[in-house]
């Protein structure tokens, strides 16, 4: 369960629209559809020498978020000043799991 207290962090879900332009060019934009609140959870890191696990943890983050019909594959992730995809949506009584991966943008 989630407690209202513990959602912190503030998601922007995007999806990938087309709009025609008046030259009549279409054009693809990622435009906000939804925001919600989210609880991020927390990664353990071996510490020491660098190693591929923690690089691998930088590049992924598993957020908690309440069950909306807004949230599925089809959609980015803004958070953190940084763009994100989708990877995985594991769900769970009336929350999400959503492991997220850091896009080079």
């Amino acid at each position: 369960m989630i407690r209202a207290g513990s959602l912190k962090e503030t998601l922007i879900f995007e999806a990938l629209t087309k709009e025609k332009t008046p030259s009549g060019a279409i054009s693809k934009e990622y435009k906000e559809v939804f925001r919600c609140r989210a609880y991020r959870k927390k990664q353990s890191i071996i510490t020491g020498d660098e190693n591929a696990k923690e690089q691998f943890i930088g590049q992924m983050t598993v957020m908690l978020v309440r069950k909306y019909p807004q949230i599925n594959y089809n959609c980015r992730v803004k958070w953190a000043e940084c763009t994100w995809e989708i990877k995985m949506i594991e769900p769970r009584d009336n929350e999400l799991t959503l492991t997220l991966k850091k896009l080079n943008t």
